[in-house]
């Protein structure tokens, strides 16, 4: 192998080299600093790593480390295929142990009614589709609501075509699974959780608070004696907590994020031009041209397509980015005076944390523009958005798979089913 190549993929060449050997029984060849160490047969290649005393002492036994370490990933992928998930409102991702994020699709499910029981006819992308053009048959509905669980069998049905679509191959063992859930959800909404998880097949069921996987999923130190500040603004909920050694010490959720702007967006262009837009159109709109910042000089525009309701007839309008900020711009001042409320219930100690390290902004509803800037300047804090604020709190989620310890101290519940 070559010595250029960094630890991970050498991680990853040995655990799909160990794979083919177990599956097919083929020659393989893997190679430690230039030089060859097994060949041939199963045997022949067991009984070359007894005589690698031709290799350094210390390489020789940072080899046979990393190389149990593959055979040993590759074993427990046949016993289990544990995941972690962000059953989000509008989206629900999936990270898998060792493979990362598999799957990003709406939270949407399309069911046919005319039959008993319900009949499954989408989910996700193709279910998303269907939104307001189906008959009186069929139903496209999103099973999440404002962070929880709103309808208990379609949610369950969505997990488990989407554990289904990722589990591929065998698996001897059913797989552990972490959800992310809002803070602060009562015990119903946690058991909700819990049981359409049970249902979809899962073994042991973890639930972690959102923020607080958003945190870890940007690389802040949750379990140091130190703030570490997150402002997560979803489909359904934004949630901000104050964090330090694994626990939130502050923190608020409110049921206002994307989906209630979407629905200010509807409203005001309803109101202002006498036009009725879908739910698809609004968010669109939402996120093509909103800006917290708007420059009146040079103004953003997007055409939308609709119903007129004086004539009746579809027509198309333009509409600016400045009406999109007027639209929304109440919510966006409800979350900020919520994040003001949590900064004034922290410890004057964890405050000093957050002057010097700032607040990470994460969420589908983070990527409106200068929307980081125009928090910063209405709290006076730094506002840092995160790399990826989509993916954040599934990639959070996910580093807690690898990590027994850290996901004991930040789980809010567990169970094995």
């Amino acid at each position: 192998m070559n010595t250029n190549v960094s630890r991970t993929e050498e991680h990853e060449y040995f655990n799909m080299k160990i794979k083919e050997r177990v599956q097919h029984f083929e020659p393989i060849h893997i190679q430690e600093c230039g030089e060859q160490v097994c060949e041939n047969s199963m045997p022949d290649f067991l009984g070359h790593l007894e005589k690698t005393s031709e290799l350094p002492a210390v390489k020789k036994e940072n080899f046979l480390k990393r190389f149990v370490s593959a055979a040993k990933n590759s074993f427990s992928d046949l016993w289990s295929k544990d995941m972690a998930i962000d059953l989000g409102t509008a989206n629900t991702l999936v990270y898998m142990k060792r493979k990362g994020i598999v799957l990003n699709e709406p939270s949407v499910v399309a069911l046919r009614t005319d039959v008993h029981p319900k009949q499954v006819l989408a989910v996700g992308i193709d279910a998303k589709k269907m939104l307001g053009k189906v008959p009186d048959s069929i139903v496209a509905i999103r099973p999440m609501q404002e962070g929880v669980i709103a309808d208990f069998e379609a949610a369950g049905a969505m997990l488990k075509h989407f554990i289904k679509k990722v589990c591929r191959g065998p698996s001897l063992l059913k797989p552990r699974i972490i959800v992310a859930v809002p803070v602060g959800i009562s015990w119903v909404e946690r058991r909700a959780v819990e049981e359409a998880a049970e249902q979809a097949g899962a073994g042991k069921i973890f639930l972690i608070e959102e923020p607080m996987a958003a945190a870890i999923g940007a690389g802040l130190p949750v379990t140091e004696p130190r703030c570490s500040m997150v402002v997560d603004i979803g489909g359904g909920t934004a949630d901000i907590a104050v964090i330090s050694l694994a626990g939130i010490v502050s923190g608020k959720s409110l049921r206002i994020a994307g989906d209630k702007m979407d629905a200010a967006i509807m409203r005001y262009i309803k109101t202002k031009y006498k036009f009725i837009i879908g739910e698809g159109a609004a968010e669109m709109i939402k996120n093509s041209i909103a800006n917290a910042m708007p420059d009146p000089r040079h103004p953003e525009t997007a055409e939308v397509k609709g119903r007129d309701l004086v004539s009746g007839c579809p027509r198309i309008i333009t509409v600016s980015s400045e009406e999109v900020w007027e639209a929304i711009s109440e919510h966006i001042n409800t979350i900020i005076e919520a994040i003001k409320a949590v900064l004034e219930q922290t410890p004057p100690e964890l405050s000093a944390d957050i002057v010097d390290s700032g607040v990470i902004l994460t969420g589908g509803v983070a990527q409106i523009r200068n929307l980081d800037k125009f928090i910063g300047n209405e709290t006076g804090v730094i506002i840092k958005l995160a790399e990826f604020p989509l993916l954040t709190v599934a990639m959070g989620s996910g580093k807690t798979l690898d990590d027994n310890r850290l996901l004991h101290e930040v789980m809010i519940s567990a169970g094995s089913r």
